[in-house]
């Protein structure tokens, strides 16, 4: 029997499936149907103090390489940029914290907690925000040093300008955010960064020393598309962004924080299915948040996700996600690592079930393979690279382990084998 209940950083989740802060938690309604869809935690919509930021600028969604089929209107393809852009909460604090108070008992009664989103410059508001939210019936805060990027040009005064990402960029910043917000609330606090940023492992040890209780990673990066029919940028130049491609991103950063830093962490940009919360999992997330995926698919796509990772726990025989949290971390090797726990390869192929298409040829760029009617695989020429297996269309090409480092680079030097450095040739590596 699967059971999908998670318990990190003080909350008690009966599933990792996490609403994204965003347009999907926006409004008391907003709310309710996203406790309906099953989510096991809702963030809510941004609150900022900043009129310009509740206000501008306005809504604005463009999807870039999104195939489309004529057939199925409810196709949405694997890979696709989504950029936007977008406001905090339209509404005030004050009145955000209201929508949050009459959605919270309902929230309650079907186990599903509310994660504040507040988005603030000086202390003041910051713990304004916090008391608020935590008499309002949150559970847990996240601390949005993430996003909106600074509006430098429409502020008068620097300091107003000094949000979001900023305390990602300047991350001794929010150290001082972060104590005053643990002396002020009893509630978890999640600090949400930014992907644009540097030393996460750094940046983790800072943020877990000043007391916060976890990690959101991440929501949205600084991208840039050009129309080349136009020459124009699409959406007016940069603008935040997100999209399957960045998942990979995401998930290495999510791996050494994990390793390190000892933090429970919510995963975030590029998750799009069930599949991609598996691996955020494996990679150290205790939980993974979804906005975007669910916006272009609708809130009955979070049932689907909790049928499939229950269906993938059951096939594996998980009995919990705690079981599969930080597997891969174990094989996360050093480079050191990866020179002493790993063996060279060499192709080979079964002519058998080899058709003569060739593609193996045209992506072998270590003179491995000629092509006859089928190919033929000249070992001693092999380093190993593994390309040619896996463009193969009909599997015909398997690895092997050489015995020894030494005919690993003679074919790395059998191009020109009287060039080679001296303590190749003399077999000293």
């Amino acid at each position: 029997m699967t059971d999908l209940r998670v318990e990190f950083a003080g909350l008690k989740l009966k599933n990792p499936i996490v609403a994204g802060g965003g347009p999907l938690a926006g409004t008391v309604d907003h709310i309710k149907k996203c406790v309906d869809a099953g989510f096991g935690a809702i963030v809510t919509k941004t609150v900022a103090y900043l009129k310009y930021i509740q206000r501008w600028p306005r809504p604005r969604y463009l999807l870039v390489d999104y195939k489309k089929k004529a057939n199925d209107p409810y196709y949405v393809p694997d890979d696709y940029t989504w950029l936007h852009r977008e406001h905090n909460s339209v509404y005030p604090p004050e009145s955000f914290a209201k929508i949050i108070k009459e959605a919270a008992p309902y929230a309650k009664e079907h186990d599903c907690a509310i994660i504040g989103s507040i988005n603030g410059r000086g202390l003041d508001e910051w713990v304004k925000m916090a008391k608020m939210y935590e008499e309002a019936g949150c559970s847990a805060l996240e601390i949005n040093f993430c996003c909106p990027f600074p509006p430098v040009e429409l502020v008068e005064k620097p300091e107003d300008a000094f949000m979001g990402i900023a305390f990602t960029l300047e991350p001794e910043k929010g150290v001082k955010i972060i104590e005053t917000l643990k002396n002020t609330v009893q509630i978890p606090l999640f600090a949400k960064l930014n992907p644009d940023g540097q030393d996460f492992e750094g940046m983790a040890e800072m943020f877990k020393d000043a007391g916060v209780d976890g990690l959101t990673m991440f929501a949205n990066n600084r991208l840039m598309r050009v129309d080349i029919e136009t020459g124009e940028p699409t959406n007016w130049g940069p603008c935040a962004g997100t999209g399957p491609a960045f998942k990979g991103h995401s998930i290495a950063c999510i791996a050494r924080v994990a390793r390190t830093a000892g933090l429970p962490l919510m995963g975030g940009r590029g998750a799009t299915t069930w599949q991609d919360g598996i691996e955020f999992m494996m990679a150290g997330a205790n939980a993974v948040q979804y906005c975007s995926p669910i916006m272009l698919r609708g809130l009955s796509y979070v049932k689907e996700l909790i049928r499939g990772m229950e269906g993938y726990m059951e096939r594996r025989r998980y009995s919990n996600p705690q079981e599969f949290v930080g597997k891969a971390l174990k094989t996360v090797y050093s480079t050191k690592e990866i020179i002493a726990k790993t063996k060279a390869l060499y192709s080979t192929v079964d002519l058998k079930k080899c058709v003569g298409c060739g593609r193996c040829a045209e992506v072998c760029f270590y003179d491995v393979i000629e092509m006859h009617r089928k190919p033929k695989f000249y070992a001693d020429r092999c380093v190993g690279c593994t390309l040619c297996k896996q463009v193969c269309p009909v599997d015909a090409i398997e690895m092997k382990e050489r015995d020894n480092d030494l005919d690993h680079f003679k074919a790395y030097i059998s191009a020109h084998p009287e060039w080679a450095a001296e303590d190749i040739k003399k077999g000293q590596f």
